[in-house]
């Protein structure tokens, strides 16, 4: 995604390579402030974004020549955690921690799970809202093969503001710690007058809520069972905690329900028989709010239904404190379709307004096909769905009109509405697993086309990277030289070495290509590669999406080693047309975004400038100078450190008579004199005073520092601290 007018001052946003081991489908994901997660066979590797150019500590430019130009973190996600792991849950609540004899991996009632023989490998991963992380950003899910979700988050850190990352001041994952988990063992506390249920249950789904814009989070899972659990998320961090600190979560089960469908079990035998289920059969809805209370649709998919359930958050509750959560006793609605494995929902980020009614749309993947749908908030059943077979409904096939596609859609994405015409289905993306020259639906899009499609410039980027691999053609006596000639013997190692040369090398000196196609047949070519499309995730605004892809060569088998296989990390932006992208840029300011996730919006999805970012100036508004004010007089107070002269601001630093500098705090205006009293913003850059230490510096300001200052956010441009 670069440019020829590309700000210098904004690293470039360009495909990556990784050597991994893909194990399942829709395994990229974004968190809310712009960090990368793609799963693999048995890690995650983390990718943190940085918002300038870094320097180094000599203040020359670093080597680091893209955005994610490194791995943040890799870890394994494969360890059996032990139930011990839950233990402060119980004590936080003052309920009795559940004894039994644990015996690590299994639960639930299948039949190769119960036993614990899963290899534990990764199969599902998403990020939080922000606000249960330190800092108060994002903690990372992770379901894996023995039906168990981890949740990792950044323990506390050992108090410094920075960290020193191959010659650079950057941000870091470390530490990075399991603080919780659920299933296969791993017990959770239950909210009072809710009886509990202590059993190992084999979890096989889950979704974060939307953001709540209230304290915590909920967290929908599903189990083997046919049940679909809700649990409350609350956290509370310590600066002072010690280092490795998780923080002091409150978690408790709040509601759970039946979500089996209205089909009849089928036996396995039976002629007619389909596998179901999917490990992605959960979603939410935006919020809706109605006075003191929240609504949200919870979608599930079971055997060839998808069913609405709708839950409301009561009146606010207190930090730490249980929420009142109901659950309606039947289905909101819910629609009869043939459905494959790993079917799954998507939701429209908005709720539409259609006469007195309240109404969310969406996308269903049976995964073959796209089913648009729409739920009302306003419309409830009387009564559950009659039981019935899936005769009755005509779903035990597939429709004759849907086609024999048996290319599964891994990754969907829904883009930002237009709020100045509605259209009768949401604006979607998606790509299907396999991409090979002879399949041309592994992309599709019902966005409509840009201004001038004869360009050649149709689709996103990463769409033209993959149809340039796939694409890629030689003379069939070539391609098969390294086959056919038994006297010279061509690893696989290289080559992939060889794919990689790019044009470039091949147009050097000694390169001849009359002399290389000397006496071969031209005309009869060849395509040498094909594609797997494992996921595909936009970003928090919705301006660009990453694809994550695997390589094969398309002439003889490759090797799927524990070593891993070529994989790269794509991007791109879709092109809605001059009119579509002004309007995302209002429908972007319109969205509750944090400065991180606007920040990554301007650099690459054409969301407008955020102040305080880059070149653009912050703001002073009314309040921004009533608390600069309130310093005012302290400053004056102020003396350099070395020499005792008063100090003088000048922008973002202060100067003494002397010729002393010192960096000033965003937040006050105050001269900070000595090292370790600040943090740094890992957006802008700028230095902000410690509450702690703004309390010792002005004690007769106490209110204002409490009230009005952040201990998370940055007074400048609103961006989170590094630690």
């Amino acid at each position: 995604m670069t440019s020829e007018d590309h700000n210098p001052d904004i690293l470039p946003l360009e495909s990556f390579g990784l050597t991994a081991v893909p194990a399942s489908t829709h395994n990229i994901v974004w968190s809310p402030d712009a960090e990368l997660a793609v799963g693999c066979d048995d890690c995650v590797l983390l990718f943190i974004p940085e918002y300038t150019v870094p320097k180094s500590t000599d203040g020359t430019n670093t080597k680091v020549v893209r955005q994610y130009n490194d791995v943040a973190l890799q870890f394994p996600s494969v360890e059996h955690r032990d139930p011990e792991l839950n233990r402060p849950l119980f004590d936080l609540v003052g309920q009795e921690f559940p004894e039994f004899e644990y015996v690590p991996g299994g639960g639930g009632s299948g039949t190769v799970t119960s036993q614990g023989s899963s290899m534990n490998h990764l199969v599902a991963l998403d990020w939080s809202p922000s606000g249960l992380g330190r800092m108060n950003r994002s903690v990372l899910a992770v379901l894996t093969g023995a039906g168990t979700i981890t949740v990792y988050c950044e323990g506390a850190s050992d108090g410094m503001n920075a960290f020193k990352v191959r010659g650079r001041n950057a941000r870091t994952l470390r530490p990075w710690v399991a603080a919780w988990g659920v299933g296969a063992g791993l017990l959770l506390p239950v909210a009072e007058g809710r009886e509990a249920q202590y059993t190992k249950e084999y979890i096989t789904a889950f979704a974060w809520a939307r953001d709540t814009d209230g304290h915590g989070s909920l967290l929908a899972y599903a189990n083997d069972e046919d049940e679909v659990v809700i649990i409350s998320v609350q956290v509370k961090h310590d600066s002072h905690a010690a280092p490795g600190d998780s923080g002091q979560w409150r978690i408790e089960e709040v509601a759970r329900f039946m979500a089996e469908g209205p089909h009849l079990k089928t036996d396995p035998t039976d002629p007619d028989y389909s596998p179901c289920g999917s490990s992605f059969s959960l979603s939410w809805s935006p919020w809706l709010k109605r006075g003191d209370s929240k609504s949200s649709m919870v979608s599930y998919v079971a055997k060839n239904y998808v069913g609405f359930r709708r839950i409301t958050i009561g009146s606010p509750h207190q930090n730490m404190a249980t929420p009142s959560v109901e659950v309606d006793q039947v289905d909101s609605n819910g629609v009869c379709l043939y459905l494959a494995p790993d079917a799954f929902v998507v939701f429209e980020d908005l709720i539409w307004t259609i006469g007195e009614s309240k109404v969310c749309r969406g996308a269903i993947a049976t995964p073959m096909q796209v089913k648009a749908f729409q739920v009302s908030f306003d419309e409830a059943r009387p009564r559950d769905i009659v039981r019935h077979t899936t005769h009755d409904c005509g779903t035990t096939y597939p429709e004759r009109k849907d086609g024999p596609t048996q290319n599964p859609i891994t990754g969907l994405i829904i883009h930002p509405p237009s709020l100045s015409q509605s259209t009768a289905t949401p604006s979607y993306s998606l790509v299907r697993l396999s991409a090979t020259h002879e399949n041309d639906a592994w992309y599709q899009t019902n966005l409509p086309l840009p201004p001038n499609p004869e360009d050649g410039s149709v689709g996103p980027q990463w769409a033209t990277e993959i149809n340039q691999i796939i694409e890629h053609q030689l003379p069939r006596a070539m391609a098969y030289r390294s086959i056919v000639d038994d006297s010279s013997t061509v690893s696989e190692l290289d080559s992939d070495e060889d794919e990689e040369i790019d044009a470039e090398e091949a147009g050097g000196s000694e390169y001849d290509p009359e002399e290389n196609f000397a006496g071969v047949d031209t005309e009869d070519q060849v395509h040498l590669n094909r594609v797997r499309i494992w996921g595909m995730t936009a970003s928090p605004g919705g301006g660009v999406a990453a694809v994550f892809i695997s390589q094969y060569n398309a002439l003889w088998p490759g090797r799927d080693t524990y070593a891993g296989v070529k994989c790269r990390v794509l991007f791109g932006r879709h092109d809605h047309g001059a009119h579509r992208n002004q309007e995302a840029q209002t429908t972007l300011v319109m969205k509750k975004l944090s400065t991180e996730a606007r920040a990554w919006e301007w650099m690459y999805g054409g969301g407008p400038p955020v102040p305080g970012v880059g070149t653009s100036t912050v703001q002073n508004d009314d309040k921004r100078s009533a608390l600069r004010d309130h310093f005012e007089l302290v400053g004056r107070k102020q003396a350099c450190s070395f020499c005792g002269l008063p100090l003088e601001p000048k922008g973002k630093l202060s100067r003494c008579g002397s010729g002393h500098l010192f960096a000033t705090c965003a937040t006050t205006g105050l001269p900070i004199l000595s090292p370790g009293l600040s943090r740094t913003c890992s957006v802008c850059g700028s230095k902000c005073l410690k509450r702690e230490d703004l309390l010792v510096i002005a004690p007769q300001l106490k209110n204002i520092i409490m009230d009005e200052i952040s201990a998370e956010q940055c007074g400048s441009c609103g961006g989170k601290f590094i630690n």
